[in-house]
């Protein structure tokens, strides 16, 4: 049995190939535009969206985060953030890998809109593990630590002074003592921040910034790269 919807279709393509073999290149140039044009438009949407996917996620895929700091102390500005960024991601990474290291700013102060914002921002981070390490003023360690956003520091203080003994005396002259909870009515003085005044790389960004405290975030899923970074600010 014949069908009768592909029996048109070849029929009115044979023609369409009869019309164009009748004339010359330009004028079948022309045909093609004045008809297929909406059609030839979408191809090459179609293509150029197919292109782009694949660039971004098989040819040259962005970098993933190996460390994700939330920086919530003073001002600093792109340039520092990137320098930064740059330093720790090169004693952290390995050449071959795709991964960098990433600091955000977040708001404290001024614009009660954007700092609402900011904390919204902040505490769906922590909630997904996003974030893994805070820069801190004094007055915002003591409320992350209250409100159980960072975690002590005395598993990752221990790894660094049998690793790099040198870093850790110089880390050491800045360790936090902050009032934790850690049980359900139970509290008591714990290392939860590193003063960094004393840190040679942040010296070197002359942050503008009076107090700037290391701490480690609740949820952080990236605790094996924390030392490297915490000993890079401080070799």
């Amino acid at each position: 049995m014949e069908n009768p919807i592909g029996k048109p279709l070849k029929k009115q393509f044979r023609m369409e190939l009869a019309k164009l073999r009748e004339m010359d290149f330009k004028a079948k140039a022309a045909y093609i535009w004045e008809y297929y044009k909406i059609h030839l438009i979408a191809i090459c949407l179609i293509f150029v969206a197919i292109g782009s996917l694949l660039n971004h996620f098989v040819f040259n895929p962005p970098p993933s985060s190996a460390l994700f700091i939330a920086w919530s102390s003073g001002f600093i500005q792109d340039e520092q953030m990137n320098y930064l960024s740059s330093r720790l991601t090169e004693h952290i990474v390995d050449e071959d890998v795709n991964e960098i290291v990433e600091i955000s700013m977040f708001v404290t102060g001024g614009d009660p809109s954007m700092e609402m914002a900011s904390v919204q921002r902040l505490v769906a981070m922590i909630a997904a593990g996003t974030i893994d390490v805070f820069i801190l003023d004094s007055q915002l360690l003591k409320e992350y630590s209250e409100n159980g956003f960072i975690q002590p520091m005395d598993d990752i203080l221990a790894e660094i002074r049998l690793t790099n003994p040198t870093a850790f005396n110089r880390i050491e002259e800045g360790i936090t003592l902050v009032l934790y909870e850690y049980d359900e009515g139970y509290s008591s003085e714990r290392i939860m921040g590193i003063d960094l005044s004393n840190s040679p790389l942040i010296s070197e960004l002359d942050v503008f910034a009076q107090e700037l405290y290391f701490s480690i975030a609740v949820t952080s899923g990236k605790i094996e790269n924390i030392p490297y970074a915490l000993m890079t600010l401080f070799e």
